[in-house]
């Protein structure tokens, strides 16, 4: 199959897909509009191209308007490529454009924030998305309660399908796994943007390396706030405790899990939190906040601990009293987290079904 995606390049999510159905055989485009490099491996069966088309500075928190005004030249490449299927990850504005495109069959992918938060922020966004997925022939999100979002925003149930990314276990398991004796490690991978809150966890672990002599925290990530949340750090004199070790590539985020006590993820929203998942498959203890992502894969108190978003007391709190009883939490929540990756968080399985929808796509267009 010729398959085209539509989403941002720099996106370890979009890299994965693009590398997976490359590695399948595939002829697979990419469009975006920011510029990376992809690297596909030397065995790789199918081939990568990356297309990219400038609309100026691409905003995470959105507005991204200007991406309209591409749409001719978009149209103009998809009409070179001439792909048997078209896929737009983040329903707005890759999504709008995909829409607008005319290209069948589309599928799109919302992500979390695009319906979670921006479908919120005004009806302007909420008639795009409309739009959006009735133009759609086929849509797939990571959680439930994005789904139910969808629905009241007014997409079709029928075209909707629950699709966890999941995790690559040939990356992230924890075979091998060994924690230090010296150091209370605890890891934080998600980048550095409002959504992720990061200034929660910063506070909580000033707090709790009162107790925590041995505490050493590790973030992977970059982002727009990192010098913000580095200053934070040297004020809450906690600065000599952390490690910023940037972007990492999967091998090595796997190893450092599998060196991980505790993983924290204090995000504002999620569509399905990936970085817990290969915590989890990792087996790190874990917490998070308490919203709907999360607790599909942590129960509280059982596999992880779940806390109030803002309540830096309590995230504060759980990490001593994980420190001080590591071991018994740690054997209880092993056998509860592997159970559940290995029942709906594999990404093979899962894009094992993916392949087969674009397959039931390109037969019906033919």
């Amino acid at each position: 199959m010729r398959i085209c995606y539509l989403a941002d390049a720099p996106s370890i999510h979009t890299q994965r897909w693009c590398i997976h159905f490359a590695m399948r055989g595939h002829e697979v485009h990419l469009i975006s509009f920011r510029e990376a490099t992809i690297a596909l491996p030397e065995n790789c069966a199918g081939t990568l191209t990356v297309h990219t088309i400038s609309a100026g500075t691409i905003a995470v928190a959105g507005g991204n308007w200007r991406v309209i005004l591409q749409v001719p030249k978009i149209r103009k490449l998809l009409r070179q490529i001439r792909p048997d299927v078209l896929h737009a990850m983040y329903a707005t504005s890759y999504g709008l454009v995909a829409a607008l495109s005319g290209i069948h069959p589309l599928v799109v992918t919302p992500l979390g924030t695009d319906v979670l938060i921006s479908g919120k922020q005004s009806w302007i966004y909420r008639m795009l998305l409309r739009y959006v997925f009735r133009k759609a022939d086929a849509l797939n999100t990571q959680g439930d309660h994005v789904i139910e979002e969808m629905i009241n925003i007014g997409a079709d149930p029928k075209k909707i399908e629950l699709l966890v990314f999941g995790t690559n276990p040939d990356t992230f398991h924890a075979n091998g796994r060994k924690t230090s004796d010296s150091e209370f490690i605890v890891t934080h991978t998600r980048n550095f943007e409002p959504i992720y809150n990061i200034a929660h966890f910063i506070k909580a672990a000033a707090i709790a390396a009162r107790e925590i002599p041995t505490l050493r925290i590790r973030f992977t990530g970059d982002g727009s706030l990192r010098s913000d949340m580095e200053k934070l750090a040297h004020e809450l004199t906690i600065a000599d405790k952390l490690d910023f070790l940037g972007r990492v590539a999967p091998t090595h985020m796997a190893a450092l899990l599998r060196e991980t006590h505790v993983f924290v993820s204090v995000s504002l929203s999620d569509g399905n939190n990936i970085s817990l998942n290969e915590a989890m498959a990792c087996g790190a203890f874990c917490m998070a906040t308490d919203i709907p992502a999360n607790r599909v894969w942590i129960t509280d108190g059982e596999n992880g601990f779940l806390v109030k978003i803002d309540d830096v007391e309590t995230l504060a709190k759980r990490l001593v009293e994980t420190y001080k009883n590591y071991e018994a939490y740690a054997a209880k929540a092993w056998p509860i987290s592997n159970a559940s990756i290995q029942e709906k968080g594999l990404w093979p399985v899962n894009m094992a079904k993916m392949e087969q929808k674009y397959k039931e796509l390109v037969g019906g267009k033919r």
